[in-house]
């Protein structure tokens, strides 16, 4: 099969619903380095959306889901297997010390609904109601109803009818700076945006606040990072009227910013936090980890699906953390993008549509716009810099509110060789799509 069949038989065969794809047939993968059908090589910058943070096919994580594969691939979350209470404790070891137990799921999504279900049976439990959860506008939470309806962006519900409507969802205001800064310095605006909340919970939700639900730093939205103050001011927000903060590290854990959850930045310790992508070195597995609060307020039961757990999932996340840790990752990922970080923003002086270049670790974002004054997104130039990537040899993301950020996530086991000859081609991607 070669590239054009393939492509002709996914039309044919998959959903017209399906994000537009890229005309690219992957045949395999190793390392850095994804190769298509006609033997091209890509060197891969977006680790399939921030999830093979190890690369491709890592020796070790191939050589666990093997051995596992061939003892028993399922049993059911009725039963109980080794693998599933390794990496329980394993995770909770790595977790915020507000954390203390885990269950195991499928997706982001899954993770992101059940920690809201978990903080909603905690408020009735705790004898309030738990009506409203506040989210952020700008924020990604997944695609499916209550997920959905949390997601602060209308490009992902439009024409959806009311299935993204569960009630009792509200958005705060989203704390990115670069465009609703209005002159207020980063602190000073960090602050405003978490008093947004407190004000939310105190005077404008319907009812009282079962959880406030925060991305570390927001992916989807275009690798918003927001001010340092921002997060500590929330928690505290959280802390002092007794309502769960529910943490959103479904991309941004395991390694990805800098530290092995990006909550560390802020010394945050939340009541709850979901997790998936880079959980499963490659393989679908999310999870949800609770405070002991959390934890009294559940019962047998309260919460199952039919692959919890998964024996292969587990055993590559087991496999995949034991990497993550012993070679350190995590602190190559802040050093390999504190300086891609640095010679991008260098690059802003001679490329006037590079508006805004953030991010932490290999989290990294450049905002494309048409005028540095008024700001205006350039959605097509990011479009025509992706593909330039992409002739040059190099995979890379676009995102954001206005689909105007480039995204840059590479695994983290990238080189300063490989991150440096990146950046320099990236530069000459956005100068040539914009015929500088």
């Amino acid at each position: 099969m070669n590239s054009e069949e393939a492509a002709a038989l996914r039309d044919k065969y998959l959903i017209r619903g399906i994000v537009p794809r890229d005309p690219l047939v992957i045949d395999r993968a190793s390392g850095l380095h994804i190769y298509d059908l006609e033997g091209n090589r890509y060197t891969d910058l977006f680790s399939g959306i921030s999830t093979n943070n190890l690369g491709h096919c890592h020796p070790d994580v191939v050589r666990a889901v093997a051995e596992q594969a061939g003892r028993f691939m399922h049993v059911s979350g009725y039963y109980t297997h080794p693998r599933e209470v390794e990496l329980a404790k394993s995770l909770v070891d790595l977790l915020p010390r507000s954390l203390c137990k885990v269950f195991f799921c499928n997706s982001g999504t899954e993770a992101v609904d059940g920690a809201v279900k978990l903080a909603k049976k905690t408020a009735v439990v705790e004898g309030r109601q738990g009506s409203t959860v506040i989210a952020l506008k700008g924020s990604f939470h997944g695609r499916l109803s209550l997920t959905l309806t949390l997601t602060g962006q209308r490009k992902y519900k439009a024409r959806l009818g009311n299935y993204a409507n569960y009630p009792g969802v509200v958005h705060a205001p989203c704390p990115y700076h670069y465009r609703y800064g209005g002159g207020l310095s980063e602190d000073e605006f960090g602050l405003r945006c978490a008093d947004e909340v407190a004000e939310i919970i105190d005077h404008y939700a319907s009812g009282d606040v079962a959880a406030v639900l925060v991305e570390p730093i927001l992916g989807e939205g275009g690798i918003i990072v927001p001010p340092d103050t921002y997060l500590p001011r929330l928690e505290k927000i959280c802390s002092e009227r007794g309502v769960p903060l529910v943490v959103d590290e479904v991309q941004t854990g395991f390694g990805r910013t800098g530290k092995i959850f990006a909550s560390e930045h802020w010394g945050l310790k939340p009541d709850l936090m979901a997790m998936a992508k880079a959980l499963g070195a490659g393989l679908p597995l999310g999870a949800i980890a609770v405070s002991e609060r959390v934890d009294r307020a559940l019962e047998p039961g309260d919460h199952f699906n039919t692959f919890m757990g998964n024996p292969v999932s587990c055993a590559a996340a087991l496999a995949g953390i034991r990497v993550l840790t012993r070679d350190r990752l995590h602190e190559n990922a802040a050093r390999q993008g504190a300086s891609m970080i640095k010679h991008l923003r260098e690059a802003m002086d001679e490329i006037p549509f590079m508006g805004d270049v953030r991010g932490r670790g290999l989290m990294v974002g450049v905002e494309l716009v048409w005028d540095e004054r008024t700001k205006k997104p350039a959605p097509e130039l990011a479009d025509r810099a992706k593909a330039e990537m992409r002739r040059r040899g190099y995979l890379i993301g676009v995102g954001g509110i206005y689909k105007n950020v480039l995204r840059i996530q590479p695994p983290l086991i990238i080189t300063e060789e490989v991150a440096q000859e990146a950046v320099e081609n990236l530069v000459e991607s956005i100068k040539e799509s914009a015929k500088i």
